[in-house]
């Protein structure tokens, strides 16, 4: 799985370093729009991953514990239902 938090410092410490090579005048405002674009896909995928491999760990316990989930929801709504009388 992808560190999110990570792939997020590393894009602000690469925004960074493009923007301090702007300001040496090492880059062309062309090139840094050009670096910035990259910088924000490569973010994108890493979080796109990120939620991709959270909703298949979702759905793998899911199918996993079906039975302790439909359990805890049906107490859950017993209580509720319990405590709705008694109101």
């Amino acid at each position: 799985m992808i560190d999110l938090l990570q792939a997020t410092r590393d894009y602000w410490r690469k925004l960074d370093e493009v923007e301090a090579a702007y300001q040496r005048g090492e880059l062309s405002v062309p090139e840094v729009n050009a670096r910035v674009h990259e910088l924000m896909t490569e973010l994108g995928e890493a979080r796109r991953q990120t939620f991709k491999d959270l909703w298949a760990s979702l759905q793998v316990t899911v199918s996993q514990q079906r039975e302790a989930i439909a359990g805890t929801v049906a107490v859950g709504l017993l209580a509720y239902l319990w405590l709705a009388t008694l109101a």
